[in-house]
């Protein structure tokens, strides 16, 4: 015959409150362990990051940074290995989203994008809209047919010559501000704009301009592809800074990303793809904190 144990009522209310207790300790592990796996330990994620996705705003093609894998619409490139990277340490899906030059940073505005991570150049006029993040290095390439045909050596040369450009970038600006002084007047550089860079090379390649100007990287993948039809000459234009851009009021998402790219270059998968696509120069001394 069982017989039911016999508490005393202050005896039934400790083991009660205990129990409770333990069941809180043992819920809150679980969200905890439940949260890092999820975000890396993002218990609370930034608001952009809470539906589990970091859409990235990107002017697509730009290789070496940005384009798709020959004959499929994968997206590869050094930007895109490193928002993968970001993405894994955050614990979120990235979204590439193709965007023009000259809309990156209005999309990012409008809320259209979390982030820009587009071989974008930090400078004064961007910081006044957006944030940025450092993470490479580079100048610009100038960019000229096989066996250098017009002799083109320093960016001074470039005046009286016909320039194509990718608009809205720092190269645009960089032949302008010659323009503006050293090859001010009646020796001024003929620029010609395009909406993308495998236009102004084709324009090249056609006859239709005597160089091509754009990221250092850039020039040297272009190089590297035509099988000896171009070549960038031995001289880099104003080393610059390359930088993730971020929403103005979005300081939550900027201390994760930073936080996620200090991780990525302390324990070496940072430098790992920049070794990986050529671009060992454009390192990033810093290790961010």
């Amino acid at each position: 015959m069982n017989r039911q144990a016999h508490v005393p009522p202050e005896r039934r209310a400790l083991l009660s409150s205990g129990l409770l207790a333990l069941l809180t300790a043992v819920l809150l592990t679980a969200c905890t362990q439940g949260g890092e796996q999820g975000n890396r330990g993002l218990t609370l994620p930034p608001p952009e990051l809470e539906d589990g996705v970091l859409r990235i705003g990107s002017d697509i093609p730009y290789p070496p940074f940005e384009s798709y894998a020959t004959g499929s619409d994968t997206l590869t490139g050094i930007d895109v290995d490193l928002a993968q990277a970001l993405g894994e340490e955050l614990g979120v899906e990235v979204e590439f989203v193709d965007i023009d030059a000259d809309a990156r940073i209005p999309a990012l505005e409008a809320g259209q994008v979390d982030v820009i991570i587009s071989a974008m150049t930090i400078t004064e006029a961007r910081r006044q809209r957006i944030d940025f993040i450092p993470y490479f290095k580079g100048g610009t390439g100038i960019l000229v047919p096989g066996g250098n045909p017009t002799g083109i050596q320093v960016d001074t040369h470039l005046c009286l010559h016909t320039v194509a450009v990718q608009q809205a970038t720092l190269q645009l600006d960089q032949l302008k501000a010659l323009n503006t002084d050293l090859c001010a007047g009646e020796v001024n550089i003929r620029i010609k704009t395009f909406a993308q860079q495998d236009q102004a090379l084709a324009e090249l390649r056609a006859g239709g301009a005597d160089a091509v100007v754009a990221d250092y990287a850039a020039a040297l993948n272009d190089v590297r592809l035509s099988d000896g039809s171009l070549e960038v000459i031995d001289f880099q234009i104003l080393p610059v800074t390359y930088g993730i851009g971020v929403r103005k009021g979005s300081g939550e998402l900027k201390e994760a990303l930073t936080g996620a790219l200090a991780t990525l270059m302390k324990d070496g998968r940072y430098e790992n793809i920049l070794y990986s696509w050529g671009a060992r120069a454009g390192i990033w001394k810093e290790v961010l904190s």
